[in-house]
């Protein structure tokens, strides 16, 4: 059995509005550092952003200072969504600028996964299986995690098929995956990954 230290808990993300006056203080201004609060008292937190634009170097630069107080402390960056969502439209030049930005957070340690978020439109369909083999190739020297929200991927083949690829599957609250072949119950690389959406 691993090590209480290597079970790490985080929000995803730490800047939203709603929690100002919950989670920092009410009065905060644009100048509060947020992520140096969350890192106080977590030891992850999913980067956000990544998903709209890849971050630029500065960017990453700037986020491993402001966790320097916590040496345990590692980031999620979800894939930018050129990849997952507007597949077809991903460039050379934006994986480029991906990695340029995920790259320092790699080189410090501090890169816990990528993760490679579909919609629930991403079907298990041929073509899509076929798509997601490239993309874990493509992005292979990072770790991995792959969250598949779409029923049809509730099929015993997709775990050993993560497990040969060496890729975490995101156990994530929908779809409602069978007792028999839920994925909490498999682990298909050293990385697991729970993520809570809610339900509402």
């Amino acid at each position: 059995m691993r090590a209480l230290r290597d079970i790490r808990v985080g929000p995803a993300g730490w800047s939203y509005a709603d929690w100002r006056g919950r989670v920092y203080p009410e009065g905060a201004g644009t100048k509060f550092d947020t992520l140096a609060l969350v890192s106080k008292y977590f030891d992850t937190a999913e980067i956000n952003s990544s998903f709209y634009h890849p971050p630029s170097p500065e960017t990453a630069g700037s986020w491993l200072r402001r966790i320097e107080h916590n040496p345990n402390f590692t980031f999620t960056a979800k894939l930018f969504r050129a990849f997952t969502h507007e597949r077809g439209k991903a460039t050379a030049e934006d994986e480029k600028l991906y990695r340029k930005g995920i790259d320092p957070l790699m080189e410090a340690g501090k890169l816990g996964a990528v993760l490679i978020q579909f919609p629930w439109s991403f079907k298990n369909e041929i073509d899509e299986r076929d798509y997601l083999n490239q993309l874990v190739t493509r992005f292979r020297d990072y770790p991995l995690v792959v969250e598949l929200r779409h029923e049809s991927w509730n099929n015993p083949r997709l775990l050993q098929t993560l497990e040969d690829l060496n890729v975490g599957l995101c156990d994530i609250d929908q779809p409602l995956f069978h007792d028999s072949i839920k994925p909490s119950a498999e682990v298909t690389s050293s990385i697991g990954y729970i993520r809570l959406h809610g339900r509402n």
